[in-house]
């Protein structure tokens, strides 16, 4: 099973966040989605995050500042962790890679990101939520196409 991170950069002020315009896998095309990648073999999840992050937008957020708040698994298929962190470099990020990164305002998120963007975004702002064990969600078990 492959193992994936993704992560939300928000500004200090919670006004921003950082996306990227994925071009793969097919079914992500096009779409906005959190700044991420696989984890590769031997490396932590948190620390797959952070070269991740860097990787994608030049911008260095250190394991400290990452919360890893959500945990998704589709069995037979993939285990994905979600990541938020604070800080105003995500007024630094940048396109470094092929795919596009954009800081986009919190309240102007657009239509074309991945699905569950739509409740992982407020999940992480959420003030009242305790994530010192990350919520934990299970999809059904089916290959994700194209919608």
């Amino acid at each position: 099973m492959k193992k994936y991170v993704t992560g939300f950069l928000f500004s200090k002020d919670a006004t921003h966040v950082v996306l990227i315009q994925k071009r793969r896998p097919a079914w992500q095309q096009g779409l906005l989605n959190g700044v991420g990648g696989k984890i590769e073999n031997d490396e932590l999840s948190c620390d797959a995050m952070v070269r991740e992050f860097y990787e994608e937008t030049g911008v260095l957020v250190t394991q400290d500042q990452w919360t890893c708040y959500a945990k998704i698994y589709r069995p037979n298929y993939y285990e994905l962790d979600v990541y938020y962190a604070y800080s105003d470099l995500a007024y630094e990020a940048k396109s470094v890679e092929e795919e596009e990164v954009y800081l986009v305002k919190r309240d102007e998120i657009p239509a074309n990101i991945i699905p569950n963007l739509r409740w992982l975004i407020p999940l992480a702002l959420d003030k009242q939520a305790d994530f010192s064990t990350p919520v934990v969600i299970h999809e059904i078990s089916e290959e994700r196409v194209q919608a």
